[in-house]
């Protein structure tokens, strides 16, 4: 699976220094619950765990990292990875059992949960991100939008990241 730091390289930018389509805005901006949005366009949401376990983030910090994929029952839409500091969990353990489920169910049904602003990067230009899309069968696309964000779940921040992939409704398919 694709190693968390390579996400660093990419060119992460603000919405409003790319030249977006208001389609591509709409989703790549929205703040709520990505999970309840994308159930709106299908009925068989589903959810396949590709990792989930920890990961040194530096000498003295470990980090739970969990890699999804959301799909509309047969074609992936959405590459998700969730990062959250072992630090931060013994506060929030029942993330720590989560693994087969949309997050978003979790931390989007209470209020507290914020998003802060999302940055947005294009994927395509990550080699190492493309040579997974054919094991999810896709076919490589220019550009490939995904987004990045805190959010704040009660005591816990955790690192969203979320990758709109070619069949995904945004790109009009």
């Amino acid at each position: 699976m694709l190693h968390v730091s390579s996400l660093d390289d990419l060119g992460w930018s603000s919405a409003s220094a790319l030249m977006l389509e208001k389609k591509q805005t709409d989703w790549l901006l929205d703040p709520g619950s990505l999970t309840a949005r994308l159930q709106q366009h299908t009925n068989t949401l589903s959810l396949q765990l590709l990792t989930a376990g920890w990961q040194s983030k530096d000498q003295d910090t470990s980090q739970l990292v969990r890699q999804v994929l959301l799909s509309d029952g047969e074609r992936p839409w959405i590459w998700g990875l969730t990062q959250v500091d072992a630090c931060q969990l013994q506060k929030e353990s029942e993330l720590l059992n989560w693994s087969t489920q949309p997050l978003g169910q979790l931390l989007f049904a209470e209020e507290q949960s914020n998003v802060r602003c999302f940055d947005i990067a294009d994927f395509a230009t990550s080699a190492e991100f493309c040579q997974m899309l054919p094991r999810w069968g896709c076919i490589q696309t220019r550009p490939l939008w995904g987004r990045r964000c805190e959010l704040q779940f009660r005591s816990c921040r955790l690192l969203l990241t979320e990758v709109f992939l070619p069949e995904h409704p945004m790109y009009g398919v």
